[in-house]
């Protein structure tokens, strides 16, 4: 048996679904090869917790955007050679240097079939990485302006529970599944990924928009996906898993900023959350219109996130 995409026909099959979705193709090969890098991680039997925006579309299908990348943090779990990091905080010669290795580590061992994995960061200290799995697109030029032409996995630690295990697809798969076609390919679906719960993740956007937003100095590219994202999650918040380990969301954030995963509990009067006609939000809000081509579901205006952001804390938080 083979994988999807060294069937002779693949550039066929990425037409097809493209067609049926409304998207480009080179949209659609992505969503594929971020779905079989996932599977890779999983088949060589790493630990793996999956978070940020490409967790809530893929593993929860809160919201209906491309993400840029894949928020992970990686134990080693049955691969042998690759050593758990034993201080993410440290900016010291030794654990920086220790955490590079890691990451090396980490890039030799991956395999991800019909692709090539480089390693790369922009943090001196090594606590976070980036590998780029470099896959060979025949639609490349359609991400221009939209969307790297390779799916990065950022590596680091972070909160990463609660988690929910979820069984992943891309469009390609669930094509492949309505036509009965998925069994004559080696299946590369990824099963039972830990995805981190989304009130976690809506609570770090949160914060995040808290601490980027009045600053001037932060492009609002950045951090503009993120007030979509909460109200998507804040509108499903009733239909979410439990938290188990906590009684609440307040719980839960208090629990965070205990162990200073937040700056601060979020609030309703946040100036972050309540747009209105200075230069900075009219940035945000160019912005915000530049990012549509992410997006294959109805968005929803800035105002209209933030006014359910507002009313959700309102509730929430008071």
């Amino acid at each position: 048996m083979i994988f999807v995409h060294d069937d002779p026909e693949f550039g066929d099959l990425l037409r097809i679904v493209a067609g049926q979705r409304g998207l480009s193709p080179g949209l659609v090969e992505k969503d594929y090869w971020v779905t079989h890098s996932l599977w890779a991680l999983h088949d060589a039997g790493f630990d793996v917790w999956f978070k940020g925006g490409t967790s809530l579309s893929k593993g929860f299908g809160l919201i209906q955007r491309f993400s840029e990348d894949l928020d992970l943090k990686i134990e080693p779990g049955r691969v042998t050679g690759l050593r758990s990091v034993s201080n993410w905080k440290s900016a010291g010669t030794k654990a920086a240097a220790e955490r590079q290795a890691s990451f090396a580590a980490l890039r030799d061992l991956l395999v991800v079939p019909g692709a090539s994995v480089a390693l790369e960061t922009s943090d001196p200290t090594w606590r976070n990485a980036e590998l780029r799995v470099i896959y060979p697109g025949r639609h490349l030029a359609d991400l221009a302006n939209v969307l790297r032409p390779f799916v990065l996995l950022e590596v680091g630690s972070a909160r990463v529970t609660p988690a929910v295990p979820r069984d992943l697809t891309s469009f390609v798969h669930e094509h492949l599944i309505a036509e009965g076609l998925l069994a004559t390919f080696i299946d590369n679906t990824p099963k039972a990924v830990r995805c981190v719960h989304p009130l976690v993740t809506l609570l770090e956007k949160l914060d995040a928009l808290h601490r980027r937003v009045p600053n001037e100095k932060v492009e609002p590219a950045a951090f503009v996906r993120h007030f979509e994202d909460a109200a998507h999650i804040i509108a499903a918040a009733d239909t979410l898993p439990g938290l188990v380990e906590h009684a609440d969301v307040v719980a839960l954030a208090k629990d965070m900023l205990a162990h200073r995963q937040l700056a601060a509990l979020p609030a309703s009067l946040d100036p972050a959350f309540a747009p209105d006609d200075a230069a900075r939000w009219s940035a945000i809000r160019i912005t915000h219109a530049a990012i549509a081509p992410m997006f294959w579901g109805v968005r929803l205006p800035l105002e209209t996130a933030c006014a359910a952001i507002r009313a959700w804390l309102a509730s929430e938080f008071t």
